[in-house]
């Protein structure tokens, strides 16, 4: 599911015929990916998708986007072992939508160095067994496995959207353009076509890119 519609696309640009629907479709699918390429995110949603990390034996590891609201028909494999939401892993809200999570929690964090002292069940978890201890520890290559959708659920955020809008905007009239650097709007408007990212890029993609808050604790 793409973050814009075609018909969304062009009431945007003020566009009603149809004799570049072709290039306004490519042009989506190229400010999508420039979008999640620079932010590291997966605005678009889709569902069924396999991803496979490395955890490195974190207690936090970051992911790509998942929907909150699919906690009950995905799938999270820890060294081939499933893990249930809530006790075996916690998906952490997103700070931009909480609608996704881009972290998973995988024990409770304790400075002591025993860390299993944070769990209230962790005598009845057998949390302090060495072997347990090892299991959650393990760094095995590509030892996570997650099963699910995949993505922002419907509504995107606003600012999303319009970015996606104002990339593909930028990039049709720079087609149009040619080598002239400035295009007439249908309103009449001159538009400059010299900058690379639409007015507003940086501080979204700064905004929006994903950070690892706390790792290997």
């Amino acid at each position: 599911m793409s973050i814009v519609s075609l018909a969304e696309v062009k009431t945007y640009l003020g566009l009603t015929g149809t004799q570049d629907d072709q290039l306004l479709s490519s042009l989506i699918g190229a400010a999508e990916a420039q979008l999640e390429r620079d932010t590291g995110r997966v605005f678009s949603y889709s569902s069924n998708v396999i991803r496979e990390y490395s955890t490195d034996g974190q207690a936090v590891v970051t992911i790509r986007d998942v929907p909150a609201n699919g906690s009950n028909t995905r799938t999270v494999q820890l060294n081939g072992v499933a893990l249930t939401q809530g006790t075996g892993y916690w998906a952490l809200p997103d700070r931009r939508n909480p609608e996704v999570s881009t972290q998973l929690q995988f024990r409770f964090f304790d400075q002591s160095g025993s860390w299993w002292l944070a769990s209230p069940n962790w005598f009845d978890a057998n949390l302090d067994n060495p072997r347990t201890q090892s299991y959650y520890a393990s760094g095995s290559p590509l030892d996570l496995k997650i099963t699910g959708a995949e993505g922002h659920p419907l509504p995107l955020p606003g600012d999303v959207v319009f970015m996606a809008k104002a990339i593909v905007a930028l990039k049709y009239w720079q087609t149009k353009a040619g080598a002239s650097g400035t295009v007439a709007t249908p309103t009449g408007d001159l538009i400059d076509l010299s900058n690379r990212d639409p007015v507003g890029y940086d501080e979204f993609v700064r905004d929006w890119k994903i950070r690892t808050a706390v790792m290997g604790v």
